[in-house]
């Protein structure tokens, strides 16, 4: 019989922190667990999380850069407000989540821990790319089916971060993810600002993380 274990010692994890940017991507995409925790207790994975969040940011503003590039020479500055407001926001929403993950958890949590786990779940918003192949009538599907995504991500993120049975973990994400929308829809209120998201404005609402 053949022997297998040359071949198992070298199918070996992939690295959060370090290597080609493609396969932590793909891992992060298809919420595979075992990538999640190993990014959850890589101290070194919380900027390589921060990176995936500007890049799922551009990915999500994309065709909304795309037409300003066509007519606004300084669409570049636009570009820096996109990925500095992504940083905040994903300071927030791992703020607002960390709370109520140690609530319900009932566990020691650290804040980084969860952070760099929500980053990485912010992957599947590369999706939304789709958009440049679909049609117009097929976009709100692609939004849809993003959304959803990254709420399952996130309860990935979650579970990952707090080692918790995934029942726990997804009361956690939901609750976070509903929690994030409630202040993103107070802040519109109070500023003022379009119930629907349009181009890069789209940007300074949450809606459904997508």
């Amino acid at each position: 019989m053949p022997d297998h274990s040359a071949l198992r010692r070298t199918d070996r994890p992939i690295n959060p922190s370090t290597g080609p940017l493609l396969p932590r991507l793909v891992n992060a995409i298809l919420l595979r667990r075992e990538f999640y925790e190993a990014v959850a207790d890589d101290q070194r994975a919380t900027g390589p999380a921060g990176a995936i969040v500007c890049i799922a940011a551009i990915a999500r503003e994309s065709v909304g850069l795309y037409a300003l590039s066509q007519d606004f020479q300084a669409w570049g500055l636009i570009l820096l407000v996109i990925v500095l407001f992504a940083v905040l926001r994903w300071l927030l929403y791992a703020t607002i989540m960390y709370p109520i993950a140690r609530a319900i958890s009932g566990k020691s949590l650290g804040y980084k821990r969860l952070l760099r786990c929500l980053g990485f779940a912010e992957t599947p918003a590369v999706l939304t790319l789709a958009a440049f192949v679909v049609g117009d009538q097929f976009y709100a599907w692609v939004q849809f089916i993003v959304g959803a995504w990254l709420l399952l991500a996130t309860i990935v993120a979650v579970r990952a971060a707090t080692q918790v049975s995934t029942p726990r973990a997804v009361v956690i994400g939901v609750i976070g993810f509903a929690a994030y929308l409630g202040l993103g829809l107070l802040i519109e209120l109070a500023t003022g600002a379009p119930a629907q998201p349009d181009g890069v404005v789209g940007q300074f609402h949450y809606q459904g993380r997508c």
